[in-house]
């Protein structure tokens, strides 16, 4: 959604581009640490799931979400308070109308953040029960909102930064809603359940963080050298944000291409190797 908001905003300006692109990349460390809080809960779901224990997996996927939304409500709490003065501590020089374009951007993207946290906590049930085709078909219809809301946004209303934050806000609770829907259905064989939402369960809770925080970490600090790089290149001016903006967006499609033959061939390997069906219980 980052990359479709980049690619369309840049018809509204150059320095609409370099205020999402800027912000996109301060997005982008909390988007992987809601990713990383979401693989440790898998593989806790998953453990369960391979003792066959579906109460326990039930319950461990609940707690997941419970936490995630805790924790992005805070995270966005945070950057709405203090999103402003730390713009301008990374950012500082860009020029003003850029550092509109960011507060406006900051500000509604950080509105989506508890909507990227719950997406990944049902994304992440969906894959261990190995039902990815449902998470396939609500990111599809998720995008597909978001570039038309954004075609609408900024070439119809002229509504600039805002024309393709409100639709990216909008497209991540669509998604967040319907993976939670369907997480919730009892036809799954682990689905969510109210009891185990509204109770505390700190045992499972560190099993999930335990694998959850060095994988954030790792992520957090590779991401963070970028949003470093990011603050050195808005020194230049905003034609040069803008084009660098632009240029991470081609490059983040270049590396999801080559994570999906890394992927491929992974999952060809244990074809051929005859193991597949013993990975998945796993």
């Amino acid at each position: 959604m980052g990359i479709a908001d980049t690619l369309v905003i840049s018809y509204a300006g150059e320095a609409a581009v370099s205020g999402v692109s800027l912000v996109n990349q301060f997005n982008t460390v909390f988007i992987f640490l809601f990713t990383a809080l979401a693989s440790g809960g898998a593989v806790v779901v998953s453990q369960y799931i391979g003792r066959r224990d579906m109460e326990k997996a039930g319950e461990s996927a609940s707690q997941l979400l419970l936490f995630s939304c805790i924790c992005s409500l805070l995270l966005a709490a945070g950057v709405l308070l203090g999103g402003c003065p730390l713009l301008r501590l990374l950012f500082g020089r860009v020029e003003g109308e850029v550092m509109a374009a960011c507060i406006t951007y900051l500000r509604l993207s950080a509105c989506s953040y508890p909507a990227l946290a719950i997406y990944n906590a049902g994304a992440a049930l969906c894959r261990s029960m190995g039902k990815t085709r449902a998470t396939m078909e609500i990111s599809i219809l998720a995008n597909i909102l978001n570039v038309a809301g954004n075609l609408v946004g900024v070439l119809v209303l002229k509504a600039g930064v805002a024309g393709v934050a409100w639709p990216s806000l909008i497209s991540r609770f669509f998604s967040a809603a319907a993976v939670t829907g369907y997480c919730f259905s009892k036809r799954n064989e682990i689905f969510y359940r109210w009891a185990w939402l509204s109770r505390w369960n700190g045992q499972l809770l560190r099993k999930i963080l335990h694998i959850a925080v060095p994988n954030g970490i790792e992520s957090g600090i590779f991401q963070l050298v970028k949003v470093a790089l990011s603050s050195i290149v808005a020194l230049f001016g905003s034609y040069q944000i803008a084009a660098n903006g632009i240029a991470q967006s081609i490059w983040s499609l270049a590396a999801m291409c080559c994570d999906w033959v890394i992927r491929g061939l992974l999952y060809l390997r244990r074809l051929r190797s005859g193991r597949w069906k013993r990975f998945r219980v796993i």
